[in-house]
């Protein structure tokens, strides 16, 4: 019985994990560098850092899909 109902369970959290995922964190991509991507790509610049060497690198993030 308890392993009935543990295959229920993993069951229905599968289900529910392929059913409701998030898609706003699917619809974008995260990218990293010294270039800005160009303007037809609607990419948002969300942040930089340094790297150790002294380097400033941008970071965008980019839709997937086209709005």
């Amino acid at each position: 019985m308890k392993a009935l109902l543990a295959i229920a369970l993993s069951l229905i959290s599968f289900a529910l994990t392929m059913t409701t995922r998030v898609k706003d964190s699917n619809a974008y991509t995260t990218h990293v560098g010294m270039r800005v991507p160009p303007m037809e790509t609607k990419c948002m610049k969300t942040g930089q850092f340094q790297t150790d060497e002294g380097k400033l690198l941008k970071v965008f993030q980019c839709p997937t899909r086209a709005a």
